[in-house]
C-alpha cells in the first residue's frame, strides 16, 4: 500500500521541485536581463524547461535546460513579445481615453475586441514558440484555429492568465511575480495538450 502511493508522491514532490527552482531561475534571469528585456525569454525559458521534462527527451540539469533556452529564445522572445505587450498596453490607454470621452459604445467595444483577439493569440503564441517550427503566417493562423477548436484549454489558460493579473492588480504584484512558474508549468501543460493531434512537432 505504502508502495503504491509512494510513486505519486514522489511524481508530484519532484514537480512542486522543479518548480521551486524554476521560479528562482527566473527571477534571476529576469533581473539579469534587465527586467522587461528579461522577462519574456526567462518566461519561455521556463515554458521550455517543462517541455523537455514531459516529453522526457532530456536529462539534463534544470540549469543548464534553462540557460540554454534562455539564451536561445532571448532575441526572439523580444522581437515578439514586446511589441505584442506595447500594442496591448496601448490599447488599454485607448479603451479608457474613449471611455473618459464619451466616445459612442460601439467603438469602445471594437477595442474590447481587438484585445480579445490579443489575448487569444497571446495563450498559444507563447507555447507556440517553444514547441512549433513555422513562419509568422502559419504562427498566426495557427494560433487563432487552435484557439477556436480547442476553446475549453483556451479558456483554461485564459483562466490562469487573468488570475495571475488579477492578483496582481488587486493583492500583490510580488505574490504575481512569485506565481509566474506555476502559471507558467500550466500554461505549457494545457497547450501541449491543445496541440497533441493539432499540429506536428518539429523534430530535435
Amino acid at each position: 500500500m505504502n508502495q503504491t502511493q509512494s510513486g505519486p508522491t514522489q511524481t508530484y514532490g519532484r514537480t512542486i521541485g522543479r518548480i521551486l527552482i524554476l521560479q528562482l531561475l527566473f527571477m534571476v534571469f529576469t533581473i539579469v536581463g534587465l527586467g522587461v528585456f528579461g522577462f519574456f525569454p526567462a518566461l519561455l525559458a521556463v515554458m521550455a524547461v517543462v517541455r523537455q521534462y514531459k516529453r522526457e527527451t532530456d536529462d539534463a540539469p534544470i540549469h543548464k535546460m534553462f540557460w540554454r533556452y534562455y539564451k536561445e529564445l532571448f532575441l526572439k522572445g523580444n522581437l515578439v513579445c514586446l511589441p505584442f505587450l506595447a500594442a496591448y498596453a496601448g490599447l488599454i490607454i485607448l479603451i479608457q481615453h474613449f471611455q473618459q470621452i464619451g466616445l459612442n459604445q460601439y467603438g469602445i467595444y471594437a477595442c474590447y475586441f481587438v484585445a480579445l483577439f490579443l489575448l487569444i493569440f497571446w495563450i498559444y503564441g507563447l507555447p507556440a514558440l517553444v514547441h512549433l517550427n513555422m513562419n509568422l503566417a502559419h504562427f498566426i493562423r495557427g494560433t487563432l484555429l487552435i484557439s477556436m477548436i480547442r476553446a475549453v484549454h483556451t479558456v483554461g489558460i485564459a483562466f490562469i492568465i487573468i488570475a495571475v493579473g488579477w492578483i496582481g492588480i488587486n493583492v500583490s504584484p510580488i505574490v504575481a511575480v512569485l506565481l509566474i512558474s506555476t502559471a507558467a508549468y500550466w500554461w505549457i501543460s494545457i497547450a501541449l495538450h491543445a496541440f497533441l493531434g493539432f499540429v506536428s512537432e518539429p523534430e530535435e
